[in-house]
């Protein structure tokens, strides 16, 4: 993990980051492969038929220009399979004993980070939905924060254990905490 995303506190340790589930990243790239092989069936087909438009087509059009559009759409298909496989590797959740840090990637060059300590921690919630991931055990977290609007996070492989966790260590801070001498 680049520690350099995030400045730890002297005491603060890492617990556990967590990505999105790998099924996340085959249902994005999944369309983009297909999508990749449309010049090839394209120049299948166009091999295999017989027509007169075909034969005063190939008169204008020569091997070259077909050659160059099937590479610009391959590296147009490439650079989409980057931003999805740069957005699915660089969202994450930092879990630490004091706090969740949120990465979120937005493109190439945009991201948001952000973070709430345990003291805000109101509830948590986990939300998965249909078989899918049912079967593969993923889904989404949401924490809810005093004063802020909610953290999400959606793709979270094993999203019951990271609550368990989240949890654990939020009742360890709200236990240990002493109220101010105002308070009482």
């Amino acid at each position: 993990m680049n520690t350099e995303l995030v400045k730890l506190e002297a005491d603060e340790n890492i617990l556990k980051v967590v990505r999105k589930h790998w099924f996340i990243l085959f249902s994005h790239t999944i369309g983009l492969v297909f999508m990749s092989l449309i010049p090839v069936f394209f120049v299948a087909f166009w091999s295999i038929s017989d027509t007169a438009s075909q034969l005063l087509l190939s008169a204008y059009i020569d091997g070259a220009v077909i050659s160059f559009f099937m590479g610009a759409w391959f590296l147009i298909v490439l650079v989409a399979v980057l931003g999805v496989w740069t957005d699915y590797y660089l969202d994450m959740w930092i879990i630490t004993n004091k706090r969740i840090i949120s990465i979120d990637q937005q493109g190439f060059f945009r991201r948001s980070v952000s973070s709430f300590r345990f003291e805000r921690l109101q509830d948590i919630t986990v939300d998965i939905k249909g078989f899918i991931e049912t079967m593969l055990d993923f889904g989404r977290i949401t924490a809810d924060t005093a004063g802020s609007e909610p953290f999400i996070i959606r793709g979270i492989p094993n999203p019951r254990a990271v609550k368990g966790l989240i949890l654990e260590y939020a009742d360890q801070v709200h236990t240990h905490q002493v109220p101010p001498k105002d308070f009482l």
